[in-house]
């Protein structure tokens, strides 16, 4: 059975990304604990990455999300 386009998960996500950078805010608390988590790593696969807002900002990231209107809101690199 397929299912309609806007029956989606990414439907749900696109249209939530529809202006999400102009109310959403990282936090900074989480930001510094991913940061630490992560360590130096060079290259992050980020999985449901959404718009990125916890990207490393030294590192090369591939971001996935089914969602590509919340890619498009990524203020980072990526591949």
């Amino acid at each position: 059975m397929e299912t309609a386009a806007a029956d989606r998960p990414s439907a749900t996500y696109d249209r939530i990304g529809i202006g999400y950078s102009d109310i959403r805010r990282p936090d900074p608390r989480l930001h510094a604990l991913i940061g630490q988590a992560l360590g130096s790593v060079h290259t992050v696969l980020n999985i449901g990455a959404g718009t990125g807002s916890y990207e490393p900002e030294d590192a090369d990231v591939t971001a996935v999300d089914a969602s590509q209107v919340m890619l498009d809101h990524t203020l980072g690199r990526r591949r």
